[in-house]
């Protein structure tokens, strides 16, 4: 059985039909050990991996267990409405893309090459291993992301392929809809810890950085690779955060000053070291 097999028959496993709902649990995975295992025992109740479960039985039924945690459900839904938010009322009404991946023991490699990834895509880590894209009607996305070589971000589908080409299996539900207002919040908050995750991130090895500055056995030319690197990876995150108004309705210009006045002054600093070695 080839690799592209078993992805199709996952896949099919996979579908939502009818009413049923995707679930996602939200939380460390210590934290939804307990839900997740009573919904495992649960009538009409399928894992896909930790925290995300397909439930085919009224979503009701389930209240009392899912209610001890966070949480949020999609439905699928034929309608993609226009992006352009005209007020909080639009929020309800938006449709989202779902890609869940996983590797069989991830080497080290595979793991930095899914951060290099999820950095140049427009979706949001709800947990690990699930991301959520917003889903725009075509038109909007060659407006807000271009097309084709000028495509600034990458879509869920590219994502999905990329991870399929660094030996992960991934599946992917499209034109979804929150079912609950709570829902919306919880997007929310997860758009602004997935800004924070990717800021901290980089601002830690700036930090790191500055403490390098200070060892005279690392060379000018090394600090100033470092920093090159450093750089890149802000202006990776500058586009994404920059394009995250528009796709999730979330300023994050402070933010992204804030980081970019560290890897100012960080640069700076090499340089006032270049000149006081006389280099």
């Amino acid at each position: 059985m080839t690799e592209s097999d078993i992805d199709a028959i996952v896949q099919a496993s996979s579908e939502l039909k009818g009413d049923s709902r995707l679930v996602v649990l939200l939380g460390s995975p210590e934290g939804i050990k307990g839900v997740s295992k009573k919904l495992r025992g649960l009538h009409g109740v399928k894992k896909i991996r930790k925290g995300l479960f397909i439930i085919s039985e009224p979503i009701s039924s389930h209240d009392e267990t899912l209610h001890s945690r966070p949480y949020i459900t999609f439905t699928k839904t034929r309608e993609i409405p226009s992006h352009r938010r005209k007020s909080d009322d639009d929020s309800p009404n938006r449709v989202y893309t779902l890609v869940s991946f996983s590797f069989e023991n991830p080497t080290a490699q595979q793991k930095k090459r899914v951060e290099r990834l999820l950095r140049k895509t427009t979706g949001i880590r709800l947990r690990p291993g699930v991301i959520l894209f917003p889903l725009l009607r075509s038109r909007e996305s060659r407006q807000i992301l271009g097309s084709g070589e000028e495509r600034q971000l990458l879509s869920s589908i590219e994502f999905s392929r990329l991870i399929h080409a660094s030996g992960g299996t991934t599946v992917r539900w499209s034109r979804l809809k929150v079912t609950i207002p709570s829902g919306i919040n919880l997007i929310e908050k997860a758009v602004e810890k997935t800004q924070l995750r990717d800021l901290n991130a980089l601002e830690e090895t700036i930090r790191a950085l500055r403490e390098r500055i200070k060892d005279r056995s690392v060379s000018i030319s090394q600090l100033k690779k470092n920093y090159t690197t450093l750089a890149r990876r802000f202006r990776e995150l500058k586009l994404k955060w920059e394009l995250a108004k528009k796709l999730w309705f979330y300023d994050s210009e402070k933010s992204l000053k804030r980081t970019y006045n560290m890897l100012l002054s960080v640069r700076r600093a090499i340089v006032a070291e270049e000149t006081h070695r006389g280099v």
